[in-house]
């Protein structure tokens, strides 16, 4: 049977999702489903958009309305917004729906108060041994590095 492992893509860099999208698009060679979840993440419709013409083999989801940005959004909407794709995520890894799911700025929910980490942790928990699940944002939480099998640190480095 298949192992699957977690993966904590987190830093500054730009380079997360799409990492991500890679081992998604590696995973769909292998004939393996994935599932993207994009939690405060308005800066990838070049990403997102192509990603709609692989269904279903590929599905991506966003629960949040169309912003520029979460700045000066409704909390509570946005609050209702993120619970929802979280609830969604959860529901995905307990009836193992995919062999990949990716949580794409997740950590960011983190930062933004929206969700705790150890409510990441506790959804990680969840995972069954053969599904894959990818996890990225701005920062590295103990809790939830801790459930990781491999940690990636994308970050900038300044030219000389």
């Amino acid at each position: 049977m298949r192992k699957g492992n977690v993966y904590l893509y987190y830093g500054e860099g730009r380079g997360k999702t799409t990492l991500a999208i890679g081992q998604g698009m590696r995973a769909i060679g292998e004939e393996l489903s994935v599932v993207m979840v994009q939690f405060l993440d308005y800066n990838h419709n070049k990403e997102y958009v192509p990603l709609k013409k692989l269904e279903p083999e590929f599905r991506a989801f966003r629960f949040e309305k169309q912003r520029e940005s979460y700045e000066g959004a409704d909390k509570n909407e946005l609050a209702n917004e993120i619970h929802l794709a979280y609830n969604f995520s959860r529901k995905i890894i307990e009836t193992g729906e995919c062999d990949m799911l990716i949580l794409d700025g997740i950590t960011d929910a983190v930062d933004a108060g929206f969700i705790t980490a150890g409510d990441i942790a506790a959804l990680l928990g969840k995972r069954t041994g053969s599904m894959d699940i990818i996890v990225t944002g701005t920062h590295r939480y103990e809790e939830i590095a801790d459930c990781a099998d491999y940690i990636y640190s994308i970050n900038i480095e300044q030219k000389k």
